[in-house]
């Protein structure tokens, strides 16, 4: 009997294979037979559980970071940067006297204005480009996708329904909020289950998804009211903000009460009053 117990308890050199692997079973993302490998390992291994414990705390702590919010005036200073930038190029253009000139080839990595907004303007063309050939050459099974969509968008709408009801990690749930957008349609009903999550989850980050995902099928004629609505739910200040951001970008003026009363809430932080106060102005 004790020979068919060594014989079967577990070794370092097992712990060690199986070691890769316990991180992707905590976060639920391994295939059915790596699943199958560690559950059959585990019961007899108090090292690997003690492990997983350890792996599970770890990647609760993770969950529960907030995403770092920029400063709000990054995007004034960067706007002015460019403002001081076309008045300068304005003001060289007007010195200089009309002529006929000879052509000059401009060096992209010159250290001059006008070479700087030509690598912009390549940037552009790139991108513009490859979206391009990117429809020029997907394959032809793509074509029948719109087909298809109906179908997997109720599979996420069921998985997400199962993320939140089961418990399921903080960054599976955002997982699948993210993958939203790719399969599913306005009009669908994975998109109630993403209004769902942006006013239940528990997770600031999951949330944060949820209204990106949201602001991608903006389309659904419930996208606009939903937003409207969660924002006076909302206590994260990165989730406020967010709505706030979208909802300017929608041009809701549905928002403005809402706004008005965030502009004069003395719990909120003063980021989060200012960006409410910013955005009665670009509504209004």
């Amino acid at each position: 009997m004790n020979e068919f117990s060594n014989h079967h308890a577990p070794t370092p050199t097992d712990c060690d294979a199986l070691a890769p692997l316990l991180a992707g079973y905590a976060e639920q993302e391994l295939s059915a037979a790596e699943t199958a490998q560690v559950e059959a390992h585990l019961p007899n291994c108090p090292a690997c559980q003690t492990h997983l414990a350890e792996l599970r705390q770890l990647l609760n702590c993770l969950d529960d970071q907030l995403a770092p919010m920029p400063p709000l005036a990054l995007r004034d200073n960067f706007l002015d940067q460019l403002a001081a930038e076309k008045a300068a190029l304005l003001q060289a253009a007007a010195t200089v006297p009309v002529a006929p000139a000879e052509a000059k080839v401009v060096a992209f990595w010159a250290p001059t204005p006008t070479a700087r907004w030509l690598r912009v303007a390549a940037s552009i063309a790139l991108l513009a480009v490859g979206a391009l050939l990117g429809l020029m050459l997907r394959p032809a099974g793509t074509l029948d996708m719109a087909s298809r969509q109906p179908d997997a968008a109720d599979a996420l709408a069921a998985h997400l329904t199962a993320a939140t009801s089961q418990p399921a990690t903080a960054s599976r749930r955002i997982s699948l909020v993210a993958e939203a957008p790719a399969t599913v349609q306005p009009g669908d009903p994975a998109v109630q289950v993403l209004i769902n999550t942006l006013n239940a989850d528990p997770s600031p980050n999951v949330r944060l998804a949820a209204c990106e995902a949201l602001y991608r099928l903006r389309a659904d004629p419930r996208v606009g009211p939903a937003l409207v609505q969660a924002l006076p739910n909302q206590r994260d200040p990165n989730v406020q903000i967010t709505l706030i951001e979208l909802l300017v970008a929608l041009r809701d003026k549905r928002a403005v009460p809402t706004l008005e009363r965030l502009s004069r809430q003395q719990d909120a932080l003063p980021a989060v009053r200012q960006q409410a106060q910013n955005g009665i102005g670009l509504l209004i």
